[in-house]
């Protein structure tokens, strides 16, 4: 949420991060005074404080979506039939859900491929029949699907027309609108981050270079372990102090920066509707 608040005013990271920390607070006092509770006792208060957090979180979220494509006219997630695929009633939430089926899917196989039981989790339940080891491992990596929604709306290429009404009105992806989805988590999944030794690997290395450190623990070849995901970094431009700056921009300042008018009309005609401009390095240089 933090690299998120660099470019929406909405997201206020110093009020979320003090809710989480007094959320933080609340949880500690609640583990030391039941410090010997049985287990699913300990697992069900900390998957409510995760729940807490998320509902700090997808409020601003839901600012943003609706921000983006008000059209769309996206209410949250509260809702349990929403977060199934075949039960989705909005745009965002079809998007949303679409993007968690690649991820669940991605995760499901690194799984595999190290060779875990993915019925057998931590948080979620046991269950034969579900994947609960699926569903921990994804909580760590939903924020890339969020992103990848959020950057696919700035784009302005995706409208109403473009979904799919059923005819007990749930909602379904158009084709072209979920190859575009696909197209930028991809691109996400695959951008390269520090990670290890000053090294860069990709999102999906990374997934699974923490999936195989979890396995050495569980067979004792390591005696702890700790998932590292590296923080996303968006490749934009156009920060909020720079919005600022540019909406703020006088004619004369513009001729002294020796900046095309036109140019500056553009920039300005796309952050007035929602856009993410492109600006070439030469104005950008002038200009900061």
């Amino acid at each position: 949420m933090d690299e998120l608040s660099r470019f929406y005013e909405s997201v206020d990271f110093v009020k979320i991060r003090k809710a989480a920390e007094k959320e933080d607070l609340f949880l500690l006092g609640i583990m030391k005074n039941n410090e010997k509770q049985d287990i699913s006792k300990s697992i069900k208060q900390l998957m409510t404080y995760e729940g807490r957090i998320a509902g700090i979180c997808h409020d601003s979220m839901t600012t943003i979506f609706n921000q983006l494509n008000p059209e769309f006219n996206f209410t949250g997630r509260k809702n349990k039939k929403n977060s199934r695929n075949y039960n989705a009633s909005d745009e965002i939430n079809v998007l949303l859900n679409y993007g968690y089926a690649i991820l669940e899917s991605e995760i499901r196989k690194a799984i595999n491929a190290i060779g875990l039981d993915y019925s057998i989790g931590f948080l979620h339940e046991i269950n034969q029949s579900r994947t609960p080891l699926v569903y921990d491992v994804q909580e760590l990596f939903r924020w890339l699907i969020d992103v990848s929604v959020i950057q696919l709306l700035e784009e302005k290429k995706i409208k109403k027309s473009d979904f799919i009404i059923t005819e007990n009105y749930h909602t379904r992806l158009g084709e072209d609108v979920a190859k575009l989805l696909i197209e930028k988590i991809n691109s996400n999944f695959n951008s390269k981050y520090d990670y290890k030794n000053n090294k860069q690997y990709s999102y999906q290395i990374i997934l699974q270079n923490n999936l195989q450190q979890l396995s050495n623990f569980i067979v004792e070849k390591k005696d702890e372990f700790e998932f590292v995901i590296p923080k996303m970094k968006i490749n934009r431009n156009d920060n909020l102090e720079l919005r600022k700056k540019i909406s703020n921009m006088t004619p004369e300042e513009m001729r002294r920066l020796g900046i095309n008018k036109s140019t500056l009309w553009h920039i300005k005609k796309n952050f007035s509707e929602g856009k993410t401009p492109k600006m070439y390095e030469k104005v950008l240089l002038k200009i900061k």
